[in-house]
């Protein structure tokens, strides 16, 4: 067993990601980050077959090469569940799990952390503007991050750009140009820190990444 406290992160990918590595451990100094993928051990035919299975919730995941895949939220929830508790296992203190979509709960041993539902409950914190802006990465996530959104209590606004390709920016900040916009949130682990900043800064509005956010929060069960 490892020595000192453990984080679980589990994409909803493939590994490695070194990205979200590097977002846990610069808030988790001091504690060992495991990250491990729901797609991980997959090949290119059974990631097929999940893609192919008709849903309302495609997830945008990011395969070992870099690649991406649609894969429908129901297919992943069940490998996202057997990866936390692996991690559990292997002693973890708390589990992440690296998406912002509507996850039912994950069954574990150690608490596990929803970003889906903590960047809710933040947003309630600090604003009584029910009205906000919301950023999914991919254009057919945009009526199941409505319904999320509107079911947990809001008057979204829903957008669409993907974290990695820089030609759709632009468009995606023109429509949360809307002033009576209380914040914006990146809504998707995609959107790193830089991101944040670029895009609160073409907007002039403030920005919630589920990304830092949640590393955030996830820093403090794991303090040493």
């Amino acid at each position: 067993m490892p020595i000192g406290p453990v984080l679980g992160v589990v994409t909803i990918g493939q590994t490695p990601r070194p990205d979200l590595e590097r977002a846990f451990q610069s808030h988790a100094q001091g504690a060992m980050v495991l990250v491990r993928g729901a797609l991980d051990g997959l090949g290119h035919e059974d990631i097929a077959v999940l893609a192919s299975r008709p849903t309302d919730y495609p997830l945008l995941v990011r395969l070992a090469g870099g690649s991406t895949r649609e894969i429908p939220l129901e297919e992943i929830h069940p490998l996202v569940s057997e990866r936390a508790r692996s991690l559990s296992a292997l002693g973890a203190r708390a589990v992440v799990v690296a998406c912002a979509g509507g996850f039912p709960d994950v069954a574990c041993d150690v608490p596990v952390l929803l970003p889906g539902r903590i960047l809710p409950a933040v947003v309630s914190a600090i604003t009584r503007n029910r009205r906000i802006g919301v950023v999914a990465p991919i254009r057919s996530q945009v009526p199941a991050t409505l319904r999320k959104w509107s079911s947990d209590g809001f008057d979204p606004v829903v957008t669409w750009v993907s974290p990695v390709v820089p030609a759709e920016f632009e468009a995606a900040c023109a429509r949360m140009d809307d002033p009576t916009l209380a914040l914006v949130v990146l809504d998707c682990f995609g959107y790193d820190d830089d991101y944040a900043r670029a895009f609160s800064t073409r907007t002039g509005k403030l920005v919630l990444a589920a990304q830092s956010v949640t590393a955030r929060i996830a820093g403090e069960l794991v303090r040493g």
